[in-house]
């Protein structure tokens, strides 16, 4: 079994989501299913029924209204449901989107190194206004996060290892996940490519509630919730060479030729 569950939390972005659901569409690896947690009760589901059009119909395609609202929320209702069946998960952006061959460079990437996380890079369109991204490192990450929820795909297990995803953590979930995976002792591999697009706008989650996510990250250090690794080098949470190479064979059909 190697097939991916992806989740795209949306609300109110219905040709955004279009979008990211395109770029799903297009993958070269196309053992998975989505999730489109639609969050925020049934308001703007037929601008989302629309938008989607045919996407609808295939079989691998569900739209789920929920009732409440909250990335974390959307997060758990469009896993928890579903992560039975599947080997990995994925958290895909609503205004983002992956380079057609993110899965199947990721999905080796795990598959060889034996690592929980695979994470890449990401470009930024029109601006760069955050890093790349980079490989995990324990230390650092206390500090500030610079890899977001669509440059990764985790194993499936480590869901409920972790605990599942906070619903208080705001637009630092991704950040407040990674901590309590270190914590549960998860291993990252780092894959050294560009294979997705982050999209900065005016309504970009982290933009419109700037501070929200720091700050509560700072209350669950200073509560003592995270119990990190000690590690102070790179080199433990790097793919083995194999996966890396993997990849960089890989790289022609990840740019789509």
């Amino acid at each position: 079994m190697s097939r991916v569950l992806v989740v795209i939390p949306t609300l109110e972005r219905s040709s955004m989501c279009r979008r990211a659901v395109d770029s799903l569409l297009a993958q070269s690896f196309t053992e998975w299913n989505l999730v489109i947690a639609k969050n925020g009760g049934s308001a703007h589901v037929s601008a989302y029924a629309e938008t989607l059009g045919k996407v609808l119909d295939d079989p691998r395609v569900r739209l789920l209204v929920l009732p409440g609202s909250g990335l974390g929320y959307a997060l758990n209702e469009g896993i928890e449901r579903y992560i039975s069946s599947f080997s990995y998960f994925a958290n895909l952006e609503d205004d983002d989107e992956w380079d057609s061959g993110f899965l199947e460079v990721m999905v080796s990437t795990l598959q060889l190194s034996g690592a929980d996380v695979a994470n890449c890079l990401q470009r930024q369109v029109p601006m760069k206004r955050q890093s790349n991204g980079g490989p995990m490192h324990p230390g650092a990450i206390r500090r500030h996060n610079w890899i977001n929820f669509p440059m990764c795909l985790y194993r499936a297990d480590l869901y409920h290892r972790v605990g599942g995803f906070s619903v208080d953590a705001g637009p630092a979930t991704d950040w407040d996940f990674h901590l309590r995976a270190l914590s549960v002792g998860a291993k990252y591999a780092f894959v050294d490519q560009v294979l997705m697009t982050h999209h900065w706008h005016s309504s970009n989650y982290c933009v419109v509630s700037q501070g929200e996510g720091l700050r509560f990250i700072r209350s669950q250090v200073a509560a003592g919730v995270y119990d990190l690794p000690t590690a102070n080098t790179v080199d433990h949470w790097l793919s083995e060479s194999s996966a890396v190479q993997v990849t960089r064979r890989s790289r022609r059909r990840a740019r789509g030729g």
